[in-house]
């Protein structure tokens, strides 16, 4: 698709969407053939958003988006296997729907899995199923290693840990960083910077290094962008501005090796190839412990970048059915 075309459809989209951007309901997404239902789940800040597809009658897979996207990064893949399970992906905090949290905290990486526990505990599951890419994909990893007992299963995208980096680098960069954090706080209630269609389309597929195709951006778009109050023609990222600057800590590798160590339920990891994502060293070696430790975990090498669930979500959906079928989950 070329960027004209991209472009053209996102606009349309977008037009279709606008007075949808804030309300909730069931609402039918007609390029995608398919109905989800909004809902929102309270927490003690405001409330986290979610869509979901399927069945109400029956306990969904918890499905969770990476840094910076949204639920909406689960709109071309959950259709396919949303009649055999029901699907439901959330908003994380600050990013598409959800509530910010406060002004003067700052986001952190081992708040998501608590999150999960908040989001089990609240519809009272017995046990919790987790499907997660990236950000949403670690989160879901911490998690079910720290509750082992209570995930029955869990698929991962391009993710299992936070890839290694150079620790001088990462300590150096750290007053940059606070700083910037400390900018963002005052920043809270200013719009953004607004741009036209093309230039999001552009800006989400250059910001993502290519990742996210020119005609996936509308999948995040729509849970993603806000009308400009100054130019209707317009729109901005609708995001939390804290999130760019998330301490995204390397953890010592003993404490990372004890941990996945713990993994131990039905495990389905896919490695995009044209994904630059773990494929350090670091994360080899912790994917090989889990592969030691748990006779139950497969990975597989699909072709794709690091978003290949919103942009080739054909390439993992059978495999997807097939490993809920190999331990009866369908």
């Amino acid at each position: 698709m070329s960027r004209k075309t991209a472009a053209s459809t996102l606009n349309r989209s977008m037009q279709l969407l606008r007075p949808k951007l804030h309300c909730f309901g069931i609402i039918k997404y007609n390029n995608l053939h398919t109905t989800a239902k909004e809902i929102k789940i309270p927490v003690p800040w405001g409330h986290v958003s979610a869509k979901l597809w399927g069945q109400e009658n029956q306990r969904p897979v918890l499905a969770l988006h990476g840094w910076q996207d949204n639920a909406g990064t689960w709109d071309p893949l959950a259709p396919m296997i949303s009649d055999k399970l029901p699907i439901l992906a959330i908003d994380f905090p600050g990013h598409g729907h959800s509530s910010w949290i406060p002004p003067g905290f700052q986001y952190y990486p081992w708040d998501l899995p608590r999150l999960i526990l908040t989001i089990r505990d609240y519809f009272k599951w017995d046990k919790i199923s987790i499907l997660g890419h990236s950000m949403g994909s670690i989160a879901g990893m911490r998690f079910a290693c720290v509750f082992p007992d209570d995930v029955d299963f869990y698929i991962a995208v391009d993710s299992l840990i936070y890839d290694d980096y150079d620790l001088n680098q990462v300590v150096e960069r750290f007053p940059k960083i606070l700083r910037k954090i400390q900018l963002a706080q005052t920043r809270l209630n200013d719009e953004p910077p607004s741009y036209t269609m093309d230039e999001i389309t552009q800006k989400w597929y250059l910001g993502t290094n290519k990742s996210v195709a020119l005609e996936s951006v509308q999948h995040l778009a729509q849970r993603g962008l806000k009308a400009s109050s100054a130019d209707p023609n317009k729109f901005y990222f609708n995001r939390d501005a804290r999130l760019k600057s998330i301490l995204f800590n390397p953890e010592n590798k003993l404490l990372v090796g004890t941990l996945v160590k713990r993994l131990k339920c039905p495990t389905l990891y896919f490695k995009a190839i044209d994904s630059p994502y773990a494929s350090d060293e670091y994360s080899v070696e912790m994917r090989e412990v889990v592969e030691r430790n748990n006779a139950k975990f497969e990975s597989h090498f699909v072709p794709g970048t690091h978003h290949v669930q919103l942009n080739n979500p054909e390439r993992l959906a059978p495999t997807i059915i097939t490993f809920l079928q190999k331990y009866n989950f369908i």
